[in-house]
């Protein structure tokens, strides 16, 4: 062993670390709410049809139709409430060595992923995905289920963008030699 290194541990100063709650999120397109509104109608209705029948068929609970209907309407309202609170929260950002994303009403959730833990990245469209022409990006990690990251309303062509930029990130990270012989 050389000594001519010695082991330093010195405090961080936590004043000077960058500050991610200043970084400028990019939101979900517009469109991704009519895609919610369409999610939260076909589940309300298939809701209602069921409740609907109950009522109509089942004897013993005719009786708290009273209840049940009213009920029905404000989870709905309290539901669309809710997403679209949601969806003012969501943000994402693409940086140089890591990936923000941030979601959460009640419970605020900031995820920060380094591009070195990614393993791979999934791009989905859904039905009504691809009817606004939009698209999700899901980032897996080394660390689990956990550091996970599932962007949602990106516009498709920004979203292939940014999986292709993701992409030939990783493999300068995997690959550093790939850079210096071209």
């Amino acid at each position: 062993m050389s000594s001519d290194t010695s082991f330093t541990n010195e405090t961080v100063d936590l004043d000077h670390l960058p500050k991610y709650e200043e970084i400028s999120l990019k939101q979900p397109h517009s469109s991704y709410w009519k895609i919610i509104c369409i999610n939260l109608v076909i589940f309300f209705v298939l809701l209602g049809i069921g409740a609907g029948s109950l009522l109509l068929f089942v004897d013993e609970i005719r009786p708290n139709a009273v209840w049940i209907v009213p009920l029905y309407f404000i989870l709905a309202v309290i539901f669309f409430l809710l997403f679209r609170l949601s969806f003012k929260k969501r943000g994402y950002a693409v940086r140089t060595h890591d990936v923000i994303y941030k979601s959460g009403i009640i419970a605020e959730s900031t995820t920060i992923v380094p591009l070195n833990r990614i393993q791979h990245i999934e791009l989905n469209e859904g039905i009504f995905s691809r009817i606004f022409k939009l698209g999700s990006l899901q980032l897996f990690t080394a660390g689990g289920q956990s550091g996970h990251i599932n962007i949602s309303g990106i516009a498709i062509e920004e979203a292939k963008n940014i999986r292709d930029l993701l992409l030939k990130k990783l493999d300068l990270l995997e690959n550093p030699t790939t850079e210096t012989e071209a």
